[in-house]
């Protein structure tokens, strides 16, 4: 009986042993990882890995992942969809947890995760033949990523080729979150190659508003544009420190400064550089960086997947403010601000064009007793087209799709469309109202109609509430400008 006793109690204590390399889906250098990062319950850290650490996922799905500190809380979020999972511990065994109710992927390759205060946002990345510019935070309450309210959207992704990165400071009762450039198509869809906006962009998270600090200086690009220049991405609240070929750099976006570390700091992390990578034959594509406060990890993943790493320490001390330049510069000249202008407010101008031309011919009676013709009617319904945002063509396509089929837009649809449907039902009349009255304000100035593009009408099941539908005398209007 005694040997019994011995044997299951042997017998037990193996299981509990072995049960981490024999039940869990996780990699030895996965959770040896998620360990180093679990047994620090104070510091606050976040960073990117590429997909040889797949945390028993698809790596399918994603390309990268972001990996998230928060004080004893540690986040996996695989760049490429919405899924957000923490690592938790149970039996001496490290898994991972799911938080979301994502369903959709693929929009948000190249993205950023960080956490402001207490909430994890997301900005930026890139997929489904479009680059996004809105920011979005994940919601315990929902389980959903939901979209930030704010002025403008800033097209930007954070790749290793790109000279885009990303700052936030959020240990300041005025959190800001600074944006190196932004990106678009200026040959959608005929063309994906990508131009660059070459500007520098803040994000208030007080007042919700996004402003252009100033064009990016020619000392910066030339710095960001060499390959891989983000491999090594550290964040000391107001400092951005990185490295580009072997030269390590720190930003200040608020004071408006980039530099060099001095020669005696930069030779100790050259030195540690070269001692942990320069042996490994799969070089720097299996390494990564990261640091948990003062604290700097060169981490290393060997051909047999074991994961090592070499601890040392950042002095930003050694920071030489003389020696810096500028990020970038509010200084332009005349012909490079009219370019702006006309770039900027390129639609607005077009559309007022139009009705100064129009103000005349119906002055000299050009167009009097006569109907407009054909060709002046598409010009001025384009200039609409044109002078609406994103938000506002997507309401007019669903209200133009339903009006088709004979049915009317319910009031849930439109909140969701523009982004009110967590408000209460104030905000919600409020924003509903003000949306289609911007469109049929712009809609009449534009096209001279006397009647709204946009009408309602009381719900016969619910007279207390509206629903919503295109006039009819312009859907044919409407379908041309879809169709083109």
């Amino acid at each position: 009986m005694k040997k019994i006793l011995i044997t299951l109690l042997f017998t037990n204590l193996s299981v509990a042993l072995f049960a981490q390399k024999e039940s869990n889906p996780l990699k030895k250098h996965e959770v040896k990882l998620l360990q180093l990062l679990m047994d620090d319950t104070i510091n606050n850290t976040s960073f990117t890995i590429n997909n040889t650490f797949e945390f028993g996922l698809s790596n399918e799905l994603f390309t990268k992942s972001n990996i998230l500190k928060k004080g004893k809380d540690v986040f996996v979020q695989p760049l490429g969809t919405g899924r957000l999972y923490k690592a938790s511990k149970e039996n001496g065994i490290i898994f991972l947890e799911r938080l979301d109710l994502t369903v959709h992927t693929g929009s948000n390759f190249y993205a950023q995760n960080f956490f402001m205060k207490d909430t994890l946002y997301q900005m930026g990345g890139l997929g489904f033949w479009d680059i996004r510019g809105i920011l979005t935070y994940y919601s315990p309450q929902t389980r959903q990523w939901e979209i930030v309210q704010a002025n403008k959207s800033i097209p930007t992704y954070f790749d290793d080729i790109k000279d885009a990165i990303m700052h936030y400071h959020d240990n300041r009762k005025d959190p800001k979150l600074y944006v190196s450039n932004s990106y678009y198509y200026p040959k959608y869809p005929y063309s994906f190659e990508t131009g660059a906006t070459d500007s520098c962009y803040m994000y208030d998270f007080n007042s919700k508003v996004w402003s252009t600090l100033g064009k990016l200086t020619p000392e910066f690009r030339k710095i960001m544009s060499i390959k891989r220049a983000h491999d090594f991405e550290l964040r000391f609240d107001n400092y951005y420190v990185f490295q580009s070929q072997l030269e390590f750099f720190w930003i200040d976006f608020e004071a408006n400064k980039i530099g060099n570390f001095n020669t005696q700091e930069t030779s100790k992390l050259r030195d540690v550089w070269l001692s942990i990578y320069n042996a490994n034959k799969r070089g720097i594509e299996a390494g990564f960086q990261f640091n948990l406060g003062n604290d700097l990890y060169f981490m290393n993943l060997l051909a047999n997947d074991s994961l090592t790493w070499v601890k040392t320490s950042l002095n930003l001390k050694a920071i030489d403010l003389k020696k810096s330049t500028n990020i970038y510069s509010n200084k332009t000249d005349f012909f490079e601000t009219i370019t702006i202008l006309y770039s900027k407010y390129k639609t607005g101008l077009f559309l007022c064009f139009s009705l100064i031309l129009l103000a005349i011919g119906l002055k000299s009676k050009i167009f009097k007793g006569k109907k407009i013709p054909k060709e002046v009617t598409v010009y001025l319904y384009q200039n609409f087209f044109s002078s609406i945002n994103i938000v506002e063509k997507e309401l007019i396509e669903v209200l133009y799709n339903k009006n088709l089929k004979g049915e009317e837009v319910s009031t849930k649809t439109i909140n969701k469309i523009i982004g009110v449907q967590q408000k209460d039902t104030l905000t919600q009349n409020k924003s509903r109202s003000d949306h289609f009255i911007k469109i049929n304000q712009k809609f009449k100035m534009a096209t001279q109609n006397s009647e709204p593009l946009i009408v309602k009408s009381r719900d016969k099941a619910d007279k207390r509430q509206y629903n919503y539908g295109l006039n009819d005398i312009y859907m044919s209007e409407i379908e041309k400008l879809f169709k083109e």
